[in-house]
């Protein structure tokens, strides 16, 4: 150690550095996950009798729900959370927008009658599918909303759409993405976790 040069002294620091940086926000992200998991308890019930989850590296965990009551035939819910991990990364991603969330996924028993898209653009992901639509094919919905823009199929009706939003809203921290479609996965939403004091169970339900 005493006959590194300076440089090298400065190198092992910035090693030490992120090192440490790594494990400070790989141990927050499992707590964070493990916190969103506890809660999620709550309202995993409501979608299937049996759960199981892995984790995907330290920034995302898997709920595989099997036996899923109907209307599906099956579903997930995928914990994301911000990539703490690895600094300049978390900053980039927090700088634009990304923030801890929920994706939950479910494939229907049959497919749904209409499609829709809507998004709210501010958000990490609200602009994913909107950006690969054939705008051409689809009718656009003005629903008032700041950044959200909304597409979707002749037969939708976008007030019961906007009515679902709203409730998705209500009992989260903020949706990002509705997703109904005819091809899988027939449901997707993406939304912000809600207040520790709202149960799991409202966010299922909604």
């Amino acid at each position: 150690m005493s006959d590194l040069p300076p440089v090298g002294y400065l190198l092992l620091l910035v090693l030490i550095a992120v090192l440490l940086i790594f494990s400070l926000g790989t141990h927050r992200n499992v707590r964070k996950g493990n916190d969103l998991l506890r809660w999620l308890q709550g309202g995993l019930p409501l979608l299937g009798r049996r759960t199981t989850f892995r984790w995907l590296g330290s920034s995302a965990v898997v709920l595989k729900i099997t036996e899923a009551t109907d209307p599906f035939q099956e579903a997930e819910v995928v914990v994301v959370l911000e990539p703490r991990d690895v600094s300049l990364l978390w900053a980039w991603a927090r700088s634009h927008g990304r923030r801890d969330f929920l994706i939950l996924r479910g494939w229907l028993r049959r497919p749904p009658r209409f499609e829709v898209e809507a998004g709210d653009q501010r958000g990490w992901t609200g602009s994913d599918r909107l950006r690969r639509i054939d705008w051409d094919s689809w009718t656009e919905a003005d629903w008032g909303m700041e950044g959200v823009r909304v597409a979707h199929s002749d037969e939708a009706d976008a007030g019961e759409v906007r009515s679902l939003w709203d409730e998705l809203a209500a009992v989260s921290g903020g949706v990002w993405r509705l997703s109904i479609r005819r091809d899988h996965p027939h449901l997707e939403v993406h939304v912000l976790p809600p207040p520790a004091e709202v149960k799991a169970d409202k966010l299922i339900q909604g």
